[in-house]
């Protein structure tokens, strides 16, 4: 099959998507086998902490042939989040859930690519399958691996999404670009508050904010509660500080509206309303159709009582004895109790 460029360009262009790349499988394969190697030692480390799930697809994950045989080209997709400034909510998770928003546009893609040949077969993955996306990503050329282990594309930081297509035809490939590296640069290390990121782009989940509060289904570790600061879902801290972002945070458009903040929860949540939360049923109310969903009514909860107690608002300690009278759970009762303390600990001191 000759698939005509221009004519795959101008359809994802009217698609939304920031920016793609392609490259042949023979490239993506041996980047897959060298962080294959990384992985299996970053688990050895115990660095997953309860992602268990990671190391049970990793066949999948590095071997893409296990889902298409015939693989032969990687399509790989960017899409812009990154626009507004600090919030409670990370920016990823401040518009609808991309997972969803950007698996439907990779379906039409996928249809519209069978509609040039009706021997195109495909597989599609945003996030949540058994893709290592940020490999293919890098190997297609749309950025580098920073400290922070996120992926970074030189003209625009680290504030995007990545989306997969694999496919068993040879699509034209993208020219390369020269990519930069972080240098002797270490502001995402010094500037993560829990000390998570233990070496150039080495995380130890189990000491990630984006972790703890998105992925943990456990209690956060006492000791690491006053470094969550204001962060109710998700960090955004080693972005942040990185000089790739620095300034460019308004400068991309969103493109794609669903992933608008205001199409979503917004910059910020109000934690008296997060903590008067009292079913699942509400929480899904408030919340279907958004990343914040991957926390569930719990986890939000216990999040929200940290974040309280590290603002030292005495006016939320009713919200807080509000969820100690209402909550059977142990783990939200004793999240409650310690963000209390912490209130009145800090109106002592003061």
């Amino acid at each position: 099959m000759t698939l005509n460029p221009a004519k795959l360009t101008g359809f994802i262009k009217d698609q939304g998507w920031s920016d793609f790349g392609i490259a042949p499988i023979s490239d993506v394969e041996s980047a897959l086998k060298k962080h294959e190697g990384i992985f299996e030692k970053w688990v050895e480390l115990g660095f997953q902490a309860e992602m268990a799930y990671l190391e049970a697809m990793k066949d999948d994950r590095y071997h893409p042939e296990n889902k298409l045989p015939d693989v032969r080209s990687v399509l790989v997709l960017q899409a812009w989040y990154g626009s507004g400034g600090k919030g409670n909510i990370a920016r990823y998770a401040r518009g609808l859930d991309y997972h969803k928003i950007l698996k439907k546009r990779l379906s039409v893609l996928s249809e519209w690519l069978k509609a040039q040949d009706s021997s195109i077969s495909t597989y599609i993955s945003v996030d949540s399958g058994p893709t290592v996306d940020r490999v293919l990503a890098e190997v297609a050329g749309l950025g580098f691996f920073g400290k922070n282990t996120n992926l970074i594309d030189p003209s625009k930081g680290s504030y995007f999404f990545i989306a997969t297509l694999m496919t068993n035809v040879m699509l034209p490939a993208t020219e390369k670009r020269r990519m930069p590296s972080c240098g002797d640069c270490k502001k995402c290390i010094t500037a993560c508050p829990t000390g998570a990121i233990v070496g150039p782009r080495v995380i130890d989940a189990r000491r990630c904010i984006a972790y703890l509060t998105i992925e943990s289904k456990e209690g956060i570790p006492e000791e690491l509660r006053p470094m969550i600061g204001d962060r109710l879902f998700g960090c955004d801290i080693c972005q942040e500080v990185c000089p790739f972002n620095e300034g460019r945070a308004g400068m991309q458009a969103i493109r794609i509206e669903e992933l608008k903040a205001e199409n979503g929860v917004g910059d910020n949540l109000d934690l008296a309303e997060i903590l008067a939360i009292e079913s699942d049923e509400e929480f899904l109310e408030c919340f279907a159709g958004t990343s914040l969903i991957r926390a569930k009514r719990r986890g939000l909860l216990r999040n929200a009582c940290v974040v309280t107690g590290n603002s030292g608002d005495r006016e939320l300690i009713s919200s807080l004895e509000a969820v100690l009278e209402r909550e059977s759970d142990d783990m939200l009762k004793e999240h409650a109790k310690w963000a209390i303390k912490a209130i009145e600990n800090r109106a002592t001191s003061v």
